[in-house]
């Protein structure tokens, strides 16, 4: 339907009590998508809220099929029934509907899909990270809110959401980094995982960009190539657009020392350092204020005289 969620995410109904049905949906999968009553034991947890929530997913899905403007609404009020009762696959299908609305006739509203992006997160947190959906995590992190970064927020006008933001992706890739959840990945969960991690490197480095922080933004480009590819077309063009965001950066930052040749004043905020002028004759020093940068002249002058 266009909004890059992965069918494999919808959760099937809980199956207590016997083992072979349970094994062939693979019971603990459904905490993947779900925020089950009792985390530490999935496998109780009451099957009511699942197939509650399975419900509510698959009716909300066909009325965005009949292409209606009241079963439309009424879709969003499904999903956020789902969303309540813990349903992450939910919350990134109502973050996908507000960003890029299914109906021509609702208004796209980037706000909102914020805030369903990041309860998408939080959700994701509150499930053992044992039976996260990478695929549904990917589609949370490269559907949404790269998308935000990219082409929707303001940095001065979405300071907090976007900070809010990068709060909640920085949680998500320390368990991402850690070894123990890294070892137990397979091949194909493995390529899902570097996916997601070349989305929130490249979302850190538009982050410091927007702040004029060009060596942080140097360093998290670098990062994103390091990553490597993962076999994933629109993650592998990131690893590309990096590498060109890197080189489009690169003669900003200064190669010299932030301190004022002339007068020894040391720039030490952000604003300072960009206000240095690096000497054009030599480029090895910089000077705090054109009085400096000429008195500096006068130096190279009376080295050619000499």
């Amino acid at each position: 339907m266009g909004l890059g969620i992965s069918r494999e995410a919808l959760p099937s109904p809980l199956t207590i009590g016997n083992p072979q049905l349970s094994e062939k949906f693979n019971l603990p999968r459904l905490t993947t998508t779900l925020v089950c009553d009792d985390i530490d034991n999935p496998s109780i947890s009451m099957p009511l809220t699942s197939t509650k929530v399975q419900n509510l997913i698959r009716e909300a899905e066909h009325k965005l099929e009949v292409q209606d403007v009241q079963e439309y609404s009424q879709s969003i009020i499904l999903l956020q029934q789902a969303t309540i009762l813990g349903s992450a696959y939910a919350a990134t299908k109502l973050g996908a509907l507000h960003l890029n609305p299914q109906n021509t006739l609702t208004a796209s509203n980037y706000l909102q899909a914020a805030g369903y992006y990041s309860i998408a997160l939080k959700l994701v947190l509150m499930i053992p990270c044992k039976w996260w959906d990478l695929k549904l995590l990917l589609d949370i992190i490269s559907d949404g809110w790269y998308k935000l970064f990219r082409s929707r927020f303001d940095r001065q006008r979405d300071l907090h959401t976007w900070n809010h933001g990068i709060k909640l992706m920085k949680q998500i890739d320390k368990t991402l980094k850690d070894p123990n959840f890294i070892e137990v990945l397979t091949h194909k969960d493995n390529e899902k995982w570097r996916a997601i991690r070349i989305n929130l490197v490249f979302c850190y480095a538009l982050t410091a960009e927007a702040d004029n922080d060009y060596p942080l933004a140097l360093k998290l480009y670098q990062e994103t190539e390091r990553i490597g590819s993962c076999g994933l077309l629109l993650a592998d063009k990131l690893i590309k657009k990096a590498h060109t965001k890197y080189r489009l950066l690169e003669s900003r930052v200064p190669r010299v020392q932030p301190v004022c040749v002339q007068c020894g004043f040391e720039a030490k905020e952000l604003t300072e350092i960009w206000r240095l002028l690096v000497c054009p004759k030599c480029q090895i020093v910089a000077c705090c204020n054109r009085d400096c940068l000429a008195n500096h002249f006068k130096y190279h002058q009376k080295f050619l005289t000499n």
